[in-house]
């Protein structure tokens, strides 16, 4: 006993580092590439498109990891969640702060090179999807499937009128109005899932949070589909088998191909025991090039695979899952920063007065709907107060429907202009709805 505690005295006298070198790390590699920038515009002969990207790309790599890492943890200090930390290193290195401030060329990461980041954010995507899957399991998911349609319904109801009514006045259309309250009852599953592997045991509360939202954002992706489907044949300028195409890819689709990919990796899983963590690396990336192959979407690929294989083979898959856990901080590092370096801060400002007007009212009709829902489903006081603050984020879905937009309607000039301020909404939601949901889950006891 007593070497023991002896042991652990020393390591609590041993000098703490590991932040200070990552730091000296971050600036190491930020000064290698501004001196590699620098030397590209000075050498003359050689055709910029023939010098090679990929070592930059993966120094930019490496300092998103880095720097995001250090953010979250610094803005932690101050209580707020490592998200939010993550959120604004990606906004600071990326094209659209600098543009607004008429400096682009300081710019960490143009947009040319958030291109380049596809690759490592899809697979952050993957491990994101993974992971929530896996925290939803069959008793839970049956035992409180009233309370989560409740939800689910509740606020989407709320959210739609109400949002639909405020879009309208502003934009004058009906079909656009549409458009942006489907978009609006949407949230983030990749936050939800976030903040819960911040908790060294998450609370049913929490679990509840993240199943509604995916369960939501599942009926939305087919809500919005048939939409734009709708709204396409009401205009001979577009083709309308698109959003039919759509619904059955990126819906029936990847649900299909996550439950029929669930069996393979059970056998395969069955007979590995050791290298866990090259496994999943592996497994990520087999998904990430399959799921960009046949045009199906990733997350719903792997939200779904990923409560299939935690299902039916709990025992077998829990090393897995429990490597793809302690890989997250690393994926949240790389999904959250790049998340930041997407946002548009210009349309943000350029349309404030409609975006938060219709932030504000997205907020009030998903806290009334969810208020009235949890009180009227049995979730204590508590639960019921705060339940609202679980919906509020926006990332990951919400986006991937704005882009659609302007793909089905390639002809129409409001398509991009729609867009734009749908993107402006969820880059609000998709910062202040963090904090929100960090405060909801303290406040919540975890016996509730």
């Amino acid at each position: 006993m007593k070497l023991r505690t002896t042991t652990i005295q020393n390591r609590k006298d041993r000098p703490r580092f590991g932040a200070t070198f990552l730091a000296v790390s971050l600036i190491c590699l930020v000064g290698l590439i501004l001196v590699t920038r620098e030397l590209r515009m000075r050498i003359t002969g050689i055709p910029q498109s023939n010098l090679p990207a990929a070592g930059e790309t993966t120094l930019l790599l490496g300092v998103i990891i880095l720097g995001s890492w250090l953010s979250g943890r610094l803005i932690r200090r101050i209580g707020l969640p490592p998200i939010t930390g993550q959120l604004l290193f990606g906004v600071l290195v990326g094209p659209s702060f600098w543009s607004w401030l008429n400096r682009p060329e300081l710019s960490l990461i143009n947009a040319s090179q958030l291109v380049s980041l596809q690759g490592p954010e899809s697979l952050a995507v993957i491990m994101i999807g993974l992971v929530a899957g896996a925290e939803i399991n069959w008793p839970f998911l049956r035992d409180r499937l009233r309370v989560i349609t409740a939800l689910a319904a509740g606020q989407m109801g709320f959210v739609c009128i109400a949002v639909g009514f405020v879009a309208f006045a502003f934009l004058n259309s009906i079909p656009q109005a549409i458009i942006v309250a489907t978009i609006a009852a949407t949230s983030s599953s990749a936050v939800s899932v976030a903040l819960l592997r911040e908790m060294r045991h998450p609370t049913e509360f929490a679990r509840l949070l993240l199943a509604t939202t995916v369960a939501k954002d599942l009926f939305l992706v087919v809500a919005f589909s048939i939409v734009l489907f709708v709204i396409a044949a009401t205009s001979s300028s577009t083709h309308i088998h698109q959003a039919w195409y759509w619904i059955m890819l990126h819906l029936a689709g990847s649900i299909g191909v996550g439950i029929a990919l669930a069996f393979p990796l059970r056998w395969a899983l069955a007979r590995i025991e050791r290298r866990m963590t090259a496994v999943v690396i592996v497994t990520a990336i087999f998904l990430a090039i399959f799921c960009s192959t046949i045009g199906i979407a990733p997350l719903i690929t792997a939200l779904t695979l990923g409560y299939t294989a935690r299902n039916i083979a709990p025992i077998v898959t829990s090393s897995f899952f429990a490597t793809a856990r302690r890989l997250f901080l690393a994926v949240c590092c790389v999904f959250f920063a790049a998340a930041g370096a997407h946002l548009d801060l210009s349309a943000l400002v350029a349309n404030w007065g409609v975006v938060f007007a219709i932030s504000a009212v997205r907020f009030a009709g998903i806290w009334t709907g969810a208020t009235i829902a949890a009180g009227t489903n049995g979730l204590s006081p508590t639960a019921t107060r705060w339940a609202w603050a679980g919906f509020i984020p926006q990332a990951g879905i919400s986006l991937a429907l704005a882009a659609q937009i302007a793909v089905e309607f390639p002809n129409e000039k409001w398509a991009s202009s729609l867009a734009t301020i749908v993107i402006a909404c969820i880059t609000l939601n998709e910062m202040i709805g963090p904090i929100l949901m960090r405060i909801a889950l303290r406040k919540v006891p975890s016996h509730e």
